[in-house]
């Protein structure tokens, strides 16, 4: 949770004295209490720490104890008055020169409901990010039904009656805080957003109504992420069926690895529907059932003689194609001779019944490839097999 959100949507007493450099929008990770000079030691970043200020003896203590918080990277500094009756001197402006927000908390309220606030606030939210991985999870396999889709968008305040926008997001270096970040950026009013952050991507969901949900991509092309680092990002189109929101996730994924191949340039590379510059991108676009059926139509009778034979006519057909129809390169890519691959190629020929000599059977052959590696590379994302 936000700083901010711990000042203004509890009851606990708080107010702002100094609001530091992030303005309260440093994520609180913990709660702390102590009275040690120099607990930097036990702390950790994000912690919200809270003193009855036993610390203080002169003016001279005020801003060793803050530039401790700050080396720490602590949220914010929380202090109760009870028994000094008054701020020390010095600690609002140390606090105010290294950026640390200070607030203090009335006289007739205690830390303890500010560190249980904290802890089930922690509580809630990683149950709440479990039950997001679990939906994106659900929408990344092959057999997501719409009920328990729009189950999940329920149980997580959306409503799967209004458009999603799916974005998948990166950056050139990747960083902790890029989920956060983005969810900020888009936070807005009308606007449900469900967050899901993985190793080197995030996938946000941005539901509400339509008109809640234009200029998305458009937001994110303005982006300027911090240490300048350089964000690329995929956008669905817009989706107000359940049924189709796989389709829209496999979309945006699609669209960040083509976002992951501009090269050094602009702070943002967002992919959206506005820009489609790859059959790959094109394809993904395309409901998930419509590919499969194409793919099993092409593919099927190369699998099937590959399960029998141990061979590997598919790998075999990817390398002729890929080497652009060259018969000596294809070859030395599969360490076989010439001959060897003539024969694997017009075994190919027999099974799916198409002709490599010609462009538009060729095309087709690596369309269904490329369906297929669509399909691997969405397991792979989401961890089914």
């Amino acid at each position: 949770m936000r700083l901010r959100e711990l000042v203004h949507e509890f009851d606990l007493g708080l107010s702002v004295v100094e609001a530091g450099a992030a303005g309260l929008a440093g994520e609180v990770r913990r709660a702390y209490v102590t009275d040690l000079p120099d607990p930097s030691r036990f702390l950790l970043p994000g912690d919200l720490v809270l003193t009855s200020c036993l610390w203080y003896r002169e003016p001279a203590d005020s801003r060793p104890f803050a530039a401790a918080l700050a080396r720490s990277r602590a949220a914010g500094l929380v202090v109760g008055l009870l028994v000094t009756r008054a701020m020390p001197a010095g600690l609002v402006a140390a606090c105010a020169e290294l950026g640390l927000p200070l607030l203090v908390i009335a006289e007739d309220r205690s830390f303890t409901p500010v560190c249980e606030t904290v802890l089930a606030e922690k509580q809630r939210l990683s149950l709440q990010q479990g039950q997001i991985a679990d939906l994106v999870g659900v929408l990344g396999s092959d057999t997501a039904a719409p009920g328990e889709v729009s189950a999940h968008l329920r149980m997580l305040g959306a409503d799967p009656h209004l458009p999603t926008v799916v974005i998948a997001a990166g950056d050139a270096r990747p960083g902790d805080d890029l989920a956060e970040t983005l969810a900020d950026l888009l936070a807005a009013p009308g606007r449900r957003l469900l967050v899901h952050a993985d190793d080197d991507q995030a996938v946000l969901l941005v539901n509400g109504e339509a008109e809640r949900l234009d200029g998305v991509a458009a937001e994110l092309s303005a982006v300027e992420l911090p240490g300048r680092n350089r964000l690329l990002a995929g956008v669905s189109e817009p989706t107000a069926s359940v049924s189709d929101l796989g389709s829209a996730l496999e979309v945006a994924r699609r669209r960040l690895r083509s976002a992951r191949g501009h090269g050094p340039g602009r702070a943002a590379v967002v992919v959206s529907g506005s820009k489609v510059d790859s059959h790959a991108v094109l394809l993904s676009a395309l409901p998930a059932r419509l590919r499969r059926s194409f793919r099993h139509h092409m593919l099927t009778p190369l699998a099937d003689y590959d399960a029998v034979h141990g061979s590997d006519l598919i790998g075999t057909l990817t390398s002729f194609l890929e080497s652009c129809g060259s018969w000596q390169r294809s070859a030395e890519e599969l360490h076989v001779h010439v001959n060897t691959l003539r024969y694997r190629i017009q075994r190919i020929e027999q099974l799916t019944g198409r002709s490599l000599s010609s462009m538009r059977d060729r095309v087709d052959l690596y369309l269904a490839l490329t369906c297929l590696d669509v399909a691997e590379t969405n397991h792979q994302a989401t961890g089914t097999a």
